[in-house]
């Protein structure tokens, strides 16, 4: 239709040949295959001229209607290339709604202003198949569990483990993971004591502290971290300003936790010029990421 379309405009054989780049003798042999399939002429041909015959008149308007549309839909998408847009919707776990964290999405957001962000927080490992989540942000000890999804690894987080001044206050300095046994811990990862104690010095703990409080949610354990009730462990970057000013205490400064690897998990058939892999390379490519403690090595 397109060729025909071209032929009838140009009024010419020779004409639309040159414009489409093909041989006069490959335009005609197409028109003569869409004639006979239509049953019916669309051109009468001569020697000095050529015209449309009615049902020509009639497939050229309706190709031209075709050809416009066409070219509004290609217009559209290099317009979304040029200027990403529609809706993301991310998962993640609460603790990224926490600065610094947090200025992930804000920077995502001011540079991509027509992408409608939708985040959904939540600790638990909310199960992606069947999901219209289109990235999730998961960090993992142990091999992912969503074979179905591609994986990319933005880097990995340190833990720290860290009281308020006023519960540290009176007990003794703690030099291993091992001397905390006896202290209070507020719970907020689903990661166990002994994984913890394993990632420290690569050993079983003999002993487990009381867990006075267990939370899915970093902002209410934080809260009751700072009124004494215990210490906690977190990724580094989230208290790292408040160690810095004396708000909290980095128990075990010396203690290298074994880090956990971040990944962003996104749908194997996930359009490569999509938004969804626009969002994972600009995780990915962020100096700023180092700059502002975002904490992804």
């Amino acid at each position: 239709m397109a060729i025909f379309q071209t032929v009838a405009e140009l009024g010419s054989f020779r004409q639309a040949a040159k414009v489409l780049n093909l041989s006069p003798s490959v335009v005609s042999h197409h028109i003569s295959k869409l004639e006979e399939h239509l049953g019916t002429p669309l051109l009468y041909r001569s020697t000095r001229r050529m015209s449309l015959t009615d049902a020509g008149l009639e497939l050229l308007a309706a190709s031209q209607r075709m050809t416009a549309a066409a070219q509004d839909g290609l217009a559209a998408i290099q317009r979304r290339a040029k200027q990403p847009f529609g809706t993301l919707t991310i998962a993640a776990a609460t603790p990224l709604a926490q600065s610094p964290y947090a200025e992930a999405f804000t920077r995502f957001a001011q540079t991509y202003p027509d992408v409608h962000l939708k985040i959904q927080l939540d600790d638990r490992s909310v199960p992606l198949e069947g999901s219209t989540i289109d990235v999730a942000i998961r960090g993992r000890t142990k091999e992912l569990d969503d074979s179905s999804y591609k994986a990319r690894k933005l880097g990995n987080l340190q833990f720290c483990v860290f009281a308020a001044p006023s519960y540290v206050h009176g007990r003794p300095k703690p030099h291993t993971i091992e001397d905390l046994a006896d202290w209070h811990w507020i719970q907020s990862s689903p990661i166990s004591w002994t994984d913890f104690a394993r990632s420290a010095d690569g050993t079983a703990p003999e002993r487990t502290p009381k867990i006075v409080a267990t939370c899915n949610n970093f902002a209410l354990a934080r809260k009751f971290v700072d009124e004494g009730l215990g210490f906690m462990i977190e990724t580094y970057p989230l208290v790292a300003d408040d160690i810095r000013a004396g708000r909290l205490v980095h128990l075990l400064p010396r203690a290298k936790l074994r880090p956990i690897d971040v990944y962003a998990i996104y749908p194997a058939n996930s359009p490569k010029d999509g938004i969804a892999h626009l969002f994972v390379d600009f995780m990915m490519n962020q100096a700023w990421a180092a700059e502002h403690s975002f904490g992804l090595r």
